[in-house]
């Protein structure tokens, strides 16, 4: 079948694009297409489109290809404005067209009109729609050509007389109360007020029968009862009723007492003294915080928000809480503190027991008499480091881990009654030094223990042989310690002289005959001595 593209432009009265809006293009009659090889026959039917977000869009409409039936259509805007045109067989080898072009130029009429009786009918439609806003103009229908009634919910009053209408619409006639007032004479007397004596029925009343009619009571008998008091006798009096038909003066504290207001009622707002009663459902220092004084606070359940301040400032009392989170702040100026355990807050900062008291003797742990283990340091998975036993006459320090006593640049005093390793006593730290040049020559070593390599040497019958060790570890009334880790048989090794940061080793060969060249090794030790 042929078909012609037709593109189309919307825009609103302000030339602002119609965005994403849907056109609905109806076929209004039948058309036919012998040209294709299917020969079909087209039924009306409805197409739409949709414009993009800058109001342009395209549609497909069937047009015949080479009869001479133009194809009619009927479009339906967003607004449901509707438009007639028809495709003209122009339209068709170029195979496209504008709507714009469709609805200015090719407007359904005239005598190359097909069906005239099916426009007749779209063009009797188009002046039906619901919206329209025009001016709509029925001098053209013959008279009595609309009838029955319209209803109410189509604007109408769904009757044919007025007072049917009336009926329909639950509205009274007003002419019938214009009748009752028109009964009326003219009044006779000023402040007369027309009052409804009955059904249909009006009559003037007078000021008094109309306040009866209205159950009012004639103030004046007030008035009158007011008028009995005298002038006031001075300033900030009131005027109390204090009886039927009867007032009197009265100073502020009677007042007050007429009121039923008690004490409470002259109390300035940043002076109150409330002595008894309850107070309940009350926000104290909602706008202006300030302090809450009592002998006694109690609350029925908890104390909710912030507790600022010292607790008990007078006279301190016991306080109990589940727990206390001050926030990073400080807990100041506290006497003893029970708590089963004492823990880091945060792991990466860690705990810090400050001892800063300023007499020998402030800082101290006091630990329980008499206990097998009365503190012992441990570690989760390594058992105890150190622990401290306080039995009776059984009374040490038992350490549970390697002890390393060691300043920073030199080894620390150990001091003590008896120093006893029921193992190993020694150095974990030490060197080794080759002796070059010859075995004479002086080596240095700065350790507290070693290996010192001899030069090459043949040691002759009946000879000594002396080198110098020099080491900073050494003082003059130290011990050093020396033995052969490799040696001869023939050779012994003595310390033949201590100095400060130096000594000296001699090796004797006393037998007679000499050891051969050999390479020996000398182990060695200082032990430190005091004269003291």
């Amino acid at each position: 079948m042929s078909s012609v593209n037709v593109t189309f432009n919307l825009k609103t009265a302000g030339f602002a694009n119609y965005a994403n809006q849907t056109l609905t293009f109806k076929l209004l009659q039948v058309s036919a297409d012998k040209d294709d090889s299917t020969k079909p026959v087209v039924l009306p039917g409805i197409i739409t489109a949709t414009s993009g977000s800058d109001g342009t869009g395209s549609v497909a409409l069937f047009a015949n290809a080479e009869s001479d039936i133009e194809s009619t259509f009927e479009v339906i805007f967003p607004n449901r404005e509707k438009g007639l045109f028809k495709i003209p067989l122009s339209a068709v080898t170029p195979g496209t067209i504008t709507l714009a072009e469709l609805l200015v130029d090719h407007v359904p009429g005239g005598s190359d009109a097909p069906q005239s009786s099916v426009y007749d009918a779209a063009v009797a439609y188009s002046i039906q729609r619901a919206n329209h806003t025009g001016s709509l103009t029925l001098d053209s229908l013959p008279n009595g050509s609309i009838t029955g009634t319209l209803a109410v919910a189509n604007g109408g009053t769904n009757a044919s007389s007025a007072s049917a209408a009336r009926t329909s619409l639950d509205a009274q006639e007003q002419k019938d109360v214009l009748d009752d007032l028109g009964a009326l004479s003219a009044p006779d007397s000023d402040g007369q007020i027309i009052v409804a004596t009955g059904a249909g029925a009006f009559n003037y009343e007078s000021g008094a029968t109309a306040r009866t009619s209205l159950g009012a009571q004639e103030q004046k008998d007030v008035l009158d009862d007011l008028g009995a008091l005298s002038a006031p006798a001075s300033d900030g009096q009131f005027i109390v009723a204090t009886g039927a038909g009867a007032f009197q003066y009265e100073p502020a504290a009677t007042a007050r007492t007429s009121l039923g207001l008690g004490t409470i009622a002259t109390q300035a707002s940043d002076s109150v003294n409330i002595d008894g009663g309850a107070i309940d459902g009350t926000v104290i220092g909602a706008n202006n915080a300030a302090a809450v004084t009592g002998t006694t606070i109690t609350a029925s359940t908890k104390f909710a928000g912030a507790i600022d301040g010292t607790v008990g400032a007078t006279t301190p009392a016991a306080g109990t809480f589940t727990s206390i989170n001050v926030s990073d702040g400080n807990i100041t100026n506290a006497g003893d503190i029970n708590c089963d355990s004492i823990s880091a807050d945060d792991a990466a900062t860690g705990l810090n027991v400050i001892f800063d008291g300023t007499d020998t003797g402030d800082n101290k742990i006091t630990l329980t008499d008499n206990l097998a283990s009365a503190l012992d340091i441990t570690e989760s998975t390594s058992g105890s480091y150190l622990k401290f036993t306080t039995t009776d006459s059984g009374e040490k320090v038992v350490i549970g881990k390697a002890l390393d006593i060691s300043g920073a640049t030199t080894a620390a005093a150990v001091t003590g009654t008896n120093v006893l390793a029921s193992a190993q006593s020694g150095y974990n730290t030490g060197g080794t030094i080759t002796q070059g040049t010859s075995i004479t020559t002086a080596v240095s070593l700065d350790q507290p223990s070693g290996v010192i390599t001899l030069f090459a040497n043949d040691f002759g019958a009946n000879s000594a042989t002396s080198f110098t060790l020099n080491n900073n570890f050494i003082d003059i009334n130290d011990v050093v310690v020396a033995s052969f880790k490799t040696g001869h048989s023939q050779l012994t090794l003595t310390v033949t002289a201590t100095a400060n940061n130096s000594c000296t080793f001699t090796l004797y060969n006393p037998t007679g005959s000499g050891t051969g060249s050999i390479t020996a090794v000398i182990n060695f030790a200082i032990i430190k001595t005091s004269t003291t």
